[in-house]
This record gives C-alpha cells, sequence and structure tokens, in this order.
C-alpha cells in the first residue's frame, strides 16, 4: 500500500449485499431501505449481470404507463458494472466513478464479488486520508454483522413481589 495512494479493498465494503434478476423490484426497494444500503449487486444463476441502485429503481418507478407491481431487478438494473480488482488503486477507481458519473464499483477477484465500493466508502477514505487516521464507517449497512460484537448486556432486575397461590388464583404480593 502507499500511504498517498491506497488500494480500493482497504475502503471497500466487503460482503456486499446481492439480490437475483428476477426479485420483484419493490422488494429490492424494501431490502435496501431496511438494510440501509444503496446498491445490491445483481446475480443470475450464482453470476453477476448488474448492479442495480437507489437511483435504478427511481428511474424505473418514473416511468410512464410502468406498472411497479410487475417490475423485476432485472428491469431497472445496471447492466455492465464498473468492476476492478482489489489492487486496484484508490485514485483509479475514483477517476472512473467521477467521470462517468457512477455511485459504485464492484470489487471483482477471480470469479467472486469480494466487496463493493461505493461513494459513501470513497467519503470514508477522504475523512482517512485527510486525518491520516483510520476512519470508521459513519453508518453501518444493517446486512452486514457488527465490527465487534456487542458485550452482553445486564440490568439490574427490581426486587419482585412474591406470588401465592390462593385457591387456585394466583395473586402478586401479601
Amino acid at each position: 500500500m502507499s500511504a498517498n495512494d491506497p488500494t480500493v479493498a482497504e475502503y471497500m465494503t466487503a460482503l456486499p449485499a446481492t439480490a437475483d434478476v428476477g426479485l420483484r423490484l419493490a422488494d429490492a426497494e424494501e431490502r435496501m431501505t431496511m438494510d440501509n444500503i444503496r446498491h445490491l449487486v445483481v446475480m443470475r444463476e450464482g453470476h453477476v449481470v448488474g448492479v442495480l441502485s437507489n437511483r435504478d429503481i427511481a428511474v424505473a418507478l418514473s416511468t410512464p404507463g410502468t406498472d411497479a407491481k410487475k417490475l423485476l431487478v432485472g428491469d431497472a438494473m445496471s447492466e455492465r458494472p464498473y468492476a476492478c480488482a482489489p489492487t486496484t488503486r484508490l485514485s483509479e477507481v475514483a477517476l472512473a466513478m467521477e467521470a462517468n458519473r457512477w455511485g459504485c464499483a464492484l470489487v471483482i477477484e477471480g470469479d467472486d464479488v469480494v466487496g463493493v465500493f461505493t461513494t459513501t466508502d470513497a467519503l470514508r477514505a477522504l475523512r482517512a486520508l485527510a486525518t491520516g487516521r483510520p476512519a470508521e464507517p459513519a453508518t453501518r449497512a444493517q446486512h452486514m454483522p457488527p465490527a465487534e460484537p456487542e458485550p452482553p448486556r445486564h440490568f439490574k432486575l427490581p426486587k419482585h413481589r412474591p406470588i401465592t397461590v390462593t385457591t387456585g388464583i394466583f395473586n402478586a404480593g401479601s
């Protein structure tokens, strides 16, 4: 890694969310909202065929005469998404995204999608490079496991009143 030009792997979101090309667009939109994400990698039979963004959904739904209930992910997705290797320099990916106004880049290793690099990831990289310190994501996609497991929470319970049984009826306290 070059301190001034890191690789895209250092800032990508690993384990990107995916959707099947035949999924209803409304279901994909709901998943994106629930998971707090703006991009889904679109798959067909285990192979990447495109990317669906919240912008793609908005465009598809705004087309006059469109029956939103019948639209599928494949009807709205962007085909032939920009892809790069994990070792690609961040400056190269940022230039391609800026020049083409792309919202994300798929990070591919061999035949596998190992991550997605979004404009949100680019802003996190900018924060890290500007401050010289690692930057944690300001928001976390809900489909992602937490960075560190949350410690167990212990609550002090109030003292319970005893329950007594009288002729088959429960009475609280005395």
